[in-house]
C-alpha cells in the first residue's frame, strides 16, 4: 500500500478539521478515525482500479456437481470496505459545520457515482 497516499489523505482530512476550527482536543480524539478513513480511501481507490474490468459475477465449481455463478468475492470485499468508509466518514463529518459537511459529502458522491458506473459497465 502506498504510505505516501495515505499520509496525503490523512493530511487532507486533518486540514478539513483545522479549517472547520474543530478544537485540538477533538482533533486528537478523531486521529484514529482519520487514520482509518485515509487507509480505507486509498485502499478503495486502488481496489477500484484493480477491479474495474472484472465481472460482477464469476463462475465456480465446488466439485460434486456444485457449480454455477456467484457474485465475484472481490466486489463483496469492496462493498464491505465502502460501507465501513461511509460510516467513518459520517462520524468524521458530524464534527464539521453544515457547509463543510456538504463539501465532504459532495466528494463522497463523486466516488459513489464512479462505483455505480463501474458496476453498470460489467
Amino acid at each position: 500500500m502506498d504510505d505516501k497516499s495515505i499520509k496525503s489523505e490523512y493530511k487532507r482530512l486533518y486540514d478539513i478539521l483545522e479549517r472547520a476550527e474543530v478544537p485540538q482536543k477533538q482533533r486528537e480524539v478523531l486521529a484514529p478515525v482519520i487514520d482509518n478513513l485515509a487507509w480505507m480511501k486509498v485502499k478503495l481507490d486502488q481496489t477500484r482500479e484493480e477491479i474495474k474490468d472484472a465481472s460482477v459475477v464469476c463462475e465456480y465449481d465446488n466439485g460434486g456437481g456444485q457449480s454455477g455463478t456467484r457474485e465475484n468475492p472481490i466486489f463483496k470485499g469492496y462493498v464491505s470496505l465502502w460501507r465501513s468508509y461511509m460510516i467513518g466518514l459520517e462520524k468524521f463529518t458530524s464534527y464539521l459545520p453544515k457547509e463543510m459537511q456538504e463539501e465532504v459529502q459532495s466528494e463522497t458522491a463523486d466516488i459513489l457515482s464512479q462505483v455505480q458506473r463501474m458496476k453498470k459497465a460489467t
